[in-house]
């Protein structure tokens, strides 16, 4: 609880040299607040190990999703459920996001669908609905019940 994040960093790449890579996620969290990029550079190295863990593959996915690269934030986001073998509602709401926005609307449904079973997302569809890349996504068969179900207007 005292060390510097100078410390925390030195533990994580000595745990490293002994081959924990579960440091990778403290070398995340060391440089998340200060720098994005690196952080999610360490994420990078971790999955290119193929860990057991869901957590990096989920915040590449949402990092990815919001920089618009929807194929990369795909494959995480398809690989963190593959890893964990388990449903999350936030998963499956990104997931269905994602996507959306490829133009995958069968699977994108199932998604929603999956989300919706498990948590309440009605602010984030109203969200949704205000966002551009999400127009007329109250006329697809896929999603109009949904929509209409929690009064969603663009």
């Amino acid at each position: 609880e005292t060390n510097t994040p100078e410390q925390e960093e030195a533990y994580c790449r000595k745990a490293l040299e002994y081959g924990s890579v579960q440091a990778y996620m403290g070398l995340y969290f060391i440089h998340a607040q200060k720098d994005t990029e690196k952080a999610l550079g360490f994420l990078r190295q971790y999955v290119a190990l193929k860990p057991v863990d869901s957590v990096p593959y989920v915040i590449l996915g949402e990092s990815e999703l919001g920089k618009k690269n929807y194929k990369l934030a795909d494959e995480y986001l398809r690989a963190s459920t593959k890893v964990a073998r388990a449903r999350s509602a936030r998963v499956d709401w990104l997931l269905f996001q994602v996507n959306y926005l490829l133009g995958n609307y069968q699977f994108a449904g199932e998604r929603l669908e999956s989300a919706l079973a498990h948590d309440r997302f009605d602010e984030e569809l109203r969200e949704l609905a205000a966002d551009e890349r999400f127009r007329g996504i109250e006329q697809r068969p896929e999603f109009k019940t949904r929509f209409s179900a929690v009064n969603v207007k663009p």
